[in-house]
């Protein structure tokens, strides 16, 4: 298959190449990594969150039965990852659940998270059933958390945030449970200044990655706006930080136009959605269609995804013998 041959090329350093041919069958062009936002609700006020999903209706949610059922949709149409998003997936009550579908179905896990909700009786109950964490973390300092609104609402109307000293023990946690990690940071306006050095060298993370903030129509309108950096600013920051590589961690920066239709997206109706025009555009839900029927309908621009790293060594011990089917 052809991501199978593409992800062999991106394991042993080799430049993956598109193979996009119209006689390619729906089953060969699913991405074998699928980001899930599955809960639209956060506890969180970010000023930049392009995920904010205020054009559908937070009610409507699939239900958990049929929720339960989408790992394995996911892993028959050829996917091999799974990440859970939101808004904040760990506010989800059956998160866990789904966890452990997506393990049964033989998919790498991941949750992107504040880390709220990442405590120690969540960890003990399903690290067995998370292979990575992304945490989010966008300053070296709580003052600039705040000035950008990562932080809970409650602590944010008060003009504080405590989410880099929050960070700092839920990663530890995290990393004791045995968990890779991953750090995702923002970068805009307000900290386009801040030197995360020092932090990142003592987190080691296994990747960081690193975003230029995002427009995103319909999601972050007029509030992003004052945080919007040109891609200079957003390259000059990187050079400032790149030198994190010679201690090992993967640095994977994302301009705007990388993170544009790069991601196989699917909300929280079980519809997938792309970015590629500016806002989001969904298509029918994989309940009704199919996943590949679905994915049919959506716009994907493969060497993105392949330019932005999105085919790497995600596997573990516990995903070694996947690991090894997904290559031969």
């Amino acid at each position: 298959m052809k991501y199978a041959r593409l992800l062999g090329e991106a394991l042993s350093g080799q430049a993956p190449q598109s193979m996009w041919t119209p006689t390619q069958s729906p089953l060969e062009i699913l991405p074998p990594s699928v980001n899930w936002h599955f809960w639209p609700h956060c506890n969180y006020a970010c000023t930049f969150c392009f995920a904010h999903f205020d054009d559908i209706n937070k009610t409507e949610k699939l239900a958990k039965e049929d929720a339960l059922l989408v790992p394995k949709m996911l892993v028959d149409a050829g996917a091999k990852k799974l990440t859970f998003v939101g808004g904040e997936p760990t506010l989800c009550p059956y998160l866990g659940e789904l966890l452990e579908a997506a393990k049964m179905a033989g998919l790498t896990t991941c949750i992107v998270s504040n880390g709220t909700g990442l405590t120690e009786e969540f960890l003990q109950s399903w690290h067995h059933c998370i292979d990575w964490i992304g945490l989010s973390i966008d300053a070296s300092n709580d003052l600039l958390h705040a000035q950008i609104g990562r932080g809970l609402k409650r602590d944010l109307r008060q003009q504080r945030s405590a989410h880099l000293a929050d960070s700092l023990v839920v990663w530890n946690r995290c990393v004791r449970f045995g968990i890779r990690m991953k750090l995702n940071t923002v970068v805009n306006a307000m900290n386009l200044d801040d030197d995360m050095s020092e932090l990142v060298l003592k987190l080691r993370p296994d990747r960081w990655k690193i975003f230029q903030v995002l427009p995103v129509d319909g999601q972050n309108d007029g509030l992003v706006d004052p945080l919007l950096i040109t891609e200079g600013e957003f390259n000059s920051w990187l050079e400032r930080h790149r030198h994190v590589t010679q201690a090992g961690i993967d640095f994977i920066p994302e301009n705007n136009d990388l993170m544009r239709a790069s991601y196989a997206m699917m909300d929280a109706l079980g519809r997938f959605y792309t970015n590629v025009n500016g806002g989001h555009e969904y298509t029918n839900s994989v309940m009704d269609i199919g996943v590949l029927e679905a994915w049919s309908e959506n716009c994907f621009l493969e060497e993105r995804f392949f330019n932005r790293g999105g085919l790497y060594d995600w596997a573990n011990e516990k995903d070694s013998e996947q690991l090894e089917e997904v290559i031969q």
